[in-house]
């Protein structure tokens, strides 16, 4: 009834983030994967906020972490993320409850910052997927989803670059044609 669920409030991820912030454990298999990932595609600058991701203290973290970004300015020491992604491995659903409740609800949907969740597995939902700008299927997914691959950009500006010549070519060889015609 509030609206946090509503797809008229989600927020465009941003093509190109200069910074990605990562809110999730320190010491699982979920940094790694998104750390590998993004390095594979486009390395960007990640700044980790490390929680808990299960357990009772888990959900009072894992808010925190998402006020905290956001409550980053232009004159903190450290930079403001242009993305946000709270990640977690897959588990049991009471493993899962965390991204449940109120508080992580109510952060995500109030992020200024876009933010992917990116909790469990493909089949697991939980509602900070709901509540945020965009829900990806695995962690490793979120972070495909925060940056392009590298070298299409690449090619695409080499093949843009390409046309142009053409044009300009065409263009410089039909200029005597088009003086004649004046």
């Amino acid at each position: 009834a509030e609206g946090l669920f509503d797809v008229d409030r989600k927020q465009e991820i941003p093509f190109l983030p200069d910074v990605i912030g990562v809110i999730t454990s320190e010491t699982g298999a979920v940094i790694r994967d998104i750390l590998h990932r993004l390095g594979d595609r486009f390395p960007r600058r990640v700044l980790l906020w490390p929680v808990t991701v299960q357990g009772e203290c888990a959900a009072a973290e894992i808010a925190a972490a998402i006020e905290g970004f956001n409550a980053l300015t232009d004159k903190s020491s450290v930079p403001r993320p242009d993305v946000l992604i709270v990640a977690r491995g897959g588990g049991s659903l009471e493993d899962l409850m965390a991204f449940n409740e109120e508080a992580v609800v109510r952060a995500a949907a109030a992020s200024d910052i876009p933010l992917i969740s990116a909790v469990g597995h493909e089949t697991d939902t939980t509602l900070i997927d709901h509540a945020a700008d965009k829900r990806a299927p695995t962690p490793t997914a979120a972070a495909e989803m925060a940056v392009p691959v590298r070298a299409d950009l690449e090619a695409n500006v080499l093949d843009l670059r390409r046309r142009m010549v053409v044009a300009l070519s065409r263009l410089a060889d039909a200029a005597p044609n088009l003086r004649t015609l004046r």
